[in-house]
C-alpha cells in the first residue's frame, strides 16, 4: 500500500470534499452526470458502468489539486484518508455521505411476485 500524502490535513479533507461536491454541480459537470444518470437508468449495473466512471473522473481533477495523483491509486488513497478523517470528524462523516450518494445512488427494488410466499 502507497504512503499516504503529506500534509493532508482534517481541514484539507473537508475542503476537499467540499470542491468534490461542488465540481458535480458545474456546468460542463452537472450535465455530464445528468446524461450519465438518464442512461443508466435504474440498472445499477449500468450506474457502474455509466455514471461512476464520469463521477470518478470529476473527483479526480479535484484530488489531484490536493496532492493525490489523478488515477486509480489516488482516488484509493484520498478514500483511506478520507475514511480515516471521518472516524475523528462529523462532518467529514456528513461530506463523505453525501458524496457517496452521488457516487453510488438508490436504486428501487420493485420484488417480484411469483416467489413471494405469505409464510404457508
Amino acid at each position: 500500500m502507497a504512503a499516504p500524502i503529506q500534509h493532508f490535513s482534517l481541514q484539507d479533507c473537508r475542503n476537499a470534499l467540499n470542491d468534490i461536491l461542488d465540481a458535480f454541480k458545474e456546468g460542463d459537470n452537472f450535465q455530464r452526470l445528468e446524461e450519465a444518470k438518464v442512461a443508466a437508468g435504474n440498472d445499477m449495473l449500468r450506474c457502474m458502468q455509466i455514471v461512476f466512471p464520469v463521477a470518478t473522473n470529476i473527483q479526480m481533477d479535484v484530488i489531484e489539486r490536493y496532492g493525490f495523483p489523478a488515477d486509480g491509486e489516488g482516488i484509493i488513497r484520498f478514500t483511506q484518508a478520507v475514511k480515516m478523517y471521518e472516524k475523528q470528524d462529523e462532518e467529514i462523516q456528513q461530506l463523505n455521505h453525501t458524496l457517496k450518494t452521488i457516487l453510488i445512488p438508490t436504486v428501487t427494488v420493485i420484488p417480484s411476485g411469483p416467489e413471494q410466499h405469505n409464510g404457508s
